[in-house]
């Protein structure tokens, strides 16, 4: 396979380079980066031990926690003197209810005690005439004579049916008398519930019915507090009911948090004699202990961060713990996904929970081989980046040289059918007039196509002789003062023999713009060729039917000559490219007019050459406009306000426009 060259250097020494120094290279770079994984590693196992032993560490102090608890159910269940923490609850249960609470009271339990029902013929005659015969009045003295007896139950039971009298004779003032009263026997059974409790709820339904609303919300947020405060030992069932009629004033507590861990526990209590479990409520986790004895069931719940908090765990500031339930829910605290973590099982620890330990950072040993890492991946992207370079400065050298090859041959073709034209036509005639064919009265026309075809070979031939010494920096110029006028007159009887002379239109420098305000210092031959070409374009360029446009105009100290045609226009993209040479526009391919591809090159090159440039106006299907901008001759001085500026923009304008363009 052969190596491609590019100016007659040969690549394969490059190429050779780069492989040879690419393979050590590569073999140190994959050497250290195998050293910096083998360190990684070791540090990696050296931080799960770290976080084995943290792991045991904190499972033994949270071990320890609850032991301390399991060690003071035997004073629980006996009735001896305990201290608890606060948000835990002691207590000693049966299939009767509760035998002894300690700490903090909770708002309902999972069993109570049946309290004894009061004898119902105590009430059957009063009752006979209420709701039998309909003699209210006689019921309601039937009631206040049982509520005036000694006996609290007997008491509480005719309190309430005397207030049901009541309000059925519309007498709610005196049903709410009858309802205070009522409420201050406290815990005596009534209906199954405390009376307290059965009293603040006839109350709310009562003051309801009153239309006294702000009266009723008090109600209930003395009953919410109540039934929050645990002072009664009510079931979940009753605790429900009543919280309803307590509305949102009820809102959950810590407690109400612990006695649905003891009611969900409850059950475990009767099957298991001991053990330990924690349980996720809908307030907080909490966590219970409990001993199974003869006589009763000792039992301690308190909330998961109270005993973290007593085991030191919490204060541990090195690590990120968290305790997870079996089904994978998180109890407390919390670990990122993102750590690498050890994970004690509860079959290991003897814990209730998952325990899960991660670092909080990753070390000394771990940043510095993160150091070393990043200095190594910074090193290579360095790298990277430099051969990334290269290999795009190559690729654009490389591309431009392609390019200009494909211009080169392109301009080649170009040039060859442009000799090819004239001297096919004047091989024709030569023939004709060598072999006697052509008629006499033909031969002068004859001769006179022979001269034109020379003079149009002998142009092209003179125009790139004249870029080749431009771009060779051998063309010189013969500086003198000049017209600009003069040189557009020029041109124009230059086209004078052509048809395409009745296109151009020669807009004259008005009366008040003499020779001299637009005279330049300027080469006449080269100024009157790069103006020639821009005629000449516009001329291919535009419809055989439309103008050409010529015309000179002052501004400042600067002397403009336009050339503005009416044909296909310029797109911004190629406003630049055009004035490359060998380049030609999109239009000029796709409608196959003539060209070398040299003409605006070989105007950029005169017009810099005089210290002046070249401004485009264009729009594509309207045409372009076409300046060369030249600064007047130095003794000319100008007067702004009398001169016509020229049809384009101002000089700074347009160079700011050129720059944003660029």
């Amino acid at each position: 396979m052969s190596i491609p060259t590019r100016r007659g250097a040969p690549l394969r020494l490059p190429v050779w380079f780069a492989v040879l120094a690419g393979i050590p290279l590569a073999a140190l770079g994959w050497l250290g980066w195998r050293l910096l994984v083998q360190e990684r590693a070791l540090e990696q196992q050296r931080q799960r031990e770290r976080l084995e032993d943290a792991a045991t560490t904190l499972a033994q102090d949270l071990d320890r926690a609850l032991a301390r608890w399991e060690e003071l159910l035997p004073a629980v269940a006996s009735g001896g003197s305990i201290s608890l923490p606060p948000d835990v609850v002691a207590l000693a249960l049966d299939d009767r209810g509760i035998q002894r609470h300690l700490g903090l009271p909770l708002p309902y339990y999972p069993v109570v005690a049946v309290s004894v029902a009061v004898p119902s013929g105590l009430f059957t005659e009063a009752e006979t005439l209420e709701f039998a015969r309909g003699d209210v009045k006689g019921a309601e003295a039937a009631y206040r004579r049982l509520a005036a007896t000694a006996d609290k139950k007997v008491r509480a039971e005719a309190l309430m049916r005397l207030a049901r009298c009541l309000r059925k004779e519309q007498r709610p003032r005196e049903a709410l008398a009858s309802y205070d009263a009522l409420a201050e026997m406290g815990e005596t059974a009534v209906a199954g519930a405390p009376a307290e409790l059965v009293a603040r709820r006839e109350r709310i339904a009562l003051r309801a019915q009153m239309g006294e609303t702000a009266a009723a919300a008090q109600e209930s947020a003395a009953l919410a507090a109540v039934l929050s405060s645990g002072r009664y030992h009510i079931d979940r069932a009753t605790f429900d009911f009543y919280r309803e009629s307590a509305g949102a004033s009820a809102a959950p507590t810590g407690a109400s948090a612990l006695a649905r861990g003891v009611d969900e526990v409850w059950s475990l209590w009767r099957q298991q004699p001991t053990g330990r479990v924690s349980v996720v409520t809908d307030r907080a986790p909490v966590v219970a202990v409990w001993r199974r004895s003869p006589s009763n069931t000792a039992a301690i719940v308190g909330r998961v961060d109270t005993l973290v908090a007593a085991s030191g765990v919490s204060k541990r500031e090195d690590f990120l713990v968290s305790l997870e339930d079996p089904s994978g829910g998180a109890v407390w605290g919390a670990t990122s996904v993102d750590r690498s973590s050890t994970v004690k099982t509860s079959r290991e620890t003897g814990l209730p929970w998952t325990l899960r330990v991660a670092a909080v950072d990753a070390g000394p040993g771990e940043a510095l081989a993160a150091r070393r890492r990043s200095l190594l991946a910074a090193g290579f992207a360095l790298m990277a980046l430099v051969v990334a370079a290269a290999s795009y400065a190559v690729f654009r050298a490389v591309n431009r040289e392609l390019s200009i090859a494909r211009l080169q041959n392109d301009f080649v073709a170009t040039v060859s059918h442009e000799f090819r034209t004239p001297l096919t036509a004047m091989r024709h005639l030569t023939e004709m007039l060598e072999d006697g064919y052509a008629a006499a009265d033909r031969v002068p026309h004859y001769y006179q196509a022979l001269g034109k075809e020379t003079r149009r070979l002998q142009a092209l031939v003179e125009s790139l002789l004249d870029f080749g010494r431009m771009e060779a920096g051998r063309r010189t110029y013969r500086m003198e003062e000049t017209s600009a006028t003069e040189i557009a007159q020029r041109v124009i009887d230059e086209f004078a023999g052509s048809p395409a002379v009745r296109r151009i239109e020669w807009e004259r420098p008005s009366t008040g713009d003499t020779a001299p305000v637009c005279a330049i210092r300027a080469d006449r031959d080269a100024m009157a060729l790069a103006l020639r070409n821009l005629v000449d374009n516009a001329l291919k360029y535009s419809p055989e039917s439309s103008a050409v446009r010529l015309s000179i105009h002052s501004h400042d100290t600067l002397i403009g000559i336009s050339v503005e045609d009416h044909g296909f226009g310029i797109p911004r993209a190629e406003r630049r490219d055009i004035f490359r040479k060998f380049v030609r526009g999109h239009a000029a391919k796709a409608l196959n007019v003539k060209g070398t591809g040299l003409g605006l090159a070989l105007v950029q090159s005169i017009v810099s050459a005089h210290g002046g440039e070249v401004l485009v106006e264009s729009e594509p299907g309207r045409g372009s406009v076409f300046t060369i901008v030249l600064p007047a001759a130095p003794a000319v001085r100008l007067d702004t306000q009398s001169r016509r500026p020229f049809n384009v923009k101002s000089e700074v304008n347009l160079k700011s426009e050129i720059e944003s363009e660029v």
